[in-house]
């Protein structure tokens, strides 16, 4: 929430700095035409998808606004110098281009640097009042949890414990009651608890595998207790609470400092997608509606970040058809239910162009696991380990599986679970610069598949 206040206090910076360059050159007030509002709103836009390139808006220059004002000086000056070199080749007045171009410099940059010192703790409180507590479940031996766990209450900000188990015979919550480890998968089923610490010794692998393996098709962050307060910590992938380091085994990166980055850097790719190719999202519109019976797109439930349903949206590319229900056939070579156009449409991927309104909206990514149908899900996360995994971070339109060939039809098991394991190794390595790597390499060599029929 933080990096989006961010994001609109630097667009109305830049806005408020281009409106009051324009207004007043020189002593004299005049009025912008319509393109030229247009055109200082694409490039307000533009700076600002800069701005999430270089790194504005990651977690760690959110505290620390000196990172964020030196990167915020340099695109602006880089941008500043772009223009200026633009204002010289086209041949305009000079003169008062470029006196509105310093103008807006200096007060974009004075604008934002000075928000960012004056409102960042006020930005901070409004984060915290609406963040949301998690809601954990505590598993540990009897004698470490009673130690622990009136410090855990007092001092673990942003968590809620709302239940303990015991981890000898049985299991116990606050309230006395009893159960066994299926009624701990039963309220992850429901989405009862959004995470489970793990208060043992490492050496009792057999009983952490067990807890891992028994929730692994359930979005639940688990955490191992490390008895490690009096050493110093290097691992990034650990979480300290009330005086306690938690290994994370099992989490979805929503604390990375670089989650908001991708993020906003999705919606703002996506609008320019979506404006610059709208002639071509019309024509293919109108191809596939004058060609065959039916709507214009396919809709159809997928799995999104952490098992949140939602509806994707790709160009309709087969005859309108009916299926049994809890039933779902993969496109085949030589499909009989593909259009003429919907063949073309599936082999280009034209048919996924849809999907950045879906960007758009926050339910799917540019780059990301590809979501499979419902169907699909329920059957393949029987026969390979770690495939719900997949959706610990937002689906994408493209992803390190699909530039490496694993797209289009999956035949055989062997098939998916190579695309799970390419999956599995673009989130334990993913990185903003891998992320610009695949969309470059998608639209060089990434439209086109042997295996999309």
């Amino acid at each position: 929430m933080r990096a989006v206040i961010w994001m609109l206090l630097d667009l109305l910076s830049i806005v408020s700095a281009t409106w009051l360059a324009y207004r007043y050159i020189g002593g004299a007030w005049i009025s912008p035409s319509d393109s030229d509002v247009a055109l200082g709103l694409t490039c307000s836009l533009l700076l600002l998808l800069a701005f999430v390139v270089v790194g504005v808006y990651a977690g760690k220059y959110q505290t620390r606004p000196t990172g964020a004002i030196a990167r915020i000086v340099l695109m602006s000056l880089l941008a500043w110098a772009v223009a200026n070199r633009a204002v010289i080749d086209m041949q305009v007045d000079q003169a008062q281009v470029t006196a509105w171009l310093d103008l807006c410099l200096i007060i974009s940059i004075a604008l934002m640097a000075a928000i960012r010192v004056l409102c960042g703790e006020w930005i901070r409180r409004v984060e915290s009042k609406h963040a949301q507590a998690r809601r954990v479940v505590v598993v540990g031996d009897a004698a470490y949890l009673e130690r622990w766990l009136p410090r855990a209450k007092r001092e673990a900000g942003g968590y809620a414990i709302v239940a303990t188990w015991a981890s000898e015979s049985s299991p116990q919550t606050e309230h006395g009651t009893s159960g066994a480890l299926k009624t701990l998968v039963t309220k992850a089923k429901h989405r009862d608890f959004d995470e489970l610490w793990l208060a043992l010794p490492m050496s009792r692998q057999e009983e952490i595998s067990r807890y891992i393996k028994a929730l692994q098709h359930h979005f639940i962050d688990i955490r191992l207790f490390a008895d490690v307060q009096n050493l110093p910590l290097f691992n990034p992938t650990a979480t300290k609470v009330a005086g306690t380091t938690f290994i994370d085994l099992v989490t979805s990166p929503r604390h990375c400092e670089d989650v908001w980055s991708k993020s906003l850097f999705d919606r703002l790719f996506a609008l320019c997608v979506l404006l610059l190719l709208s002639p071509v999202l019309l024509a293919i519109a109108a191809l596939v509606k004058l060609t065959s019976r039916g709507p214009v797109f396919f809709r159809q439930r997928r799995k999104g970040v952490d098992g949140r349903e939602f509806t994707i949206l790709k160009f309709r590319s087969m005859h309108v058809h009916r299926e049994a229900a809890g039933r779902l056939t993969q496109a085949s070579k030589n499909d009989k239910r593909v259009t003429p156009i919907g063949r073309f449409l599936r082999k280009t991927s034209l048919d996924e162009l849809p999907q950045f309104i879906n960007v758009l909206f926050g339910q799917m990514s540019v780059v990301g696991p590809r979501p499979h149908a419902l169907e699909h899900d329920d059957f393949y996360m029987r026969l390979i380990d770690g495939y719900m995994y997949r959706y610990r971070i937002k689906p994408g339109i493209t992803g390190w599986a699909q530039i490496n060939g694993a797209r289009g039809e999956t035949a055989q098991v062997e098939c998916m679970a190579r695309r799970v394991a390419l999956d599995l190794f673009y989130i334990q390595h993913w990185s903003f610069w891998l992320d610009l790597k695949i969309v470059v390499m998608t639209v060089f060599n990434g439209f086109a598949g042997r295996n999309a029929y």
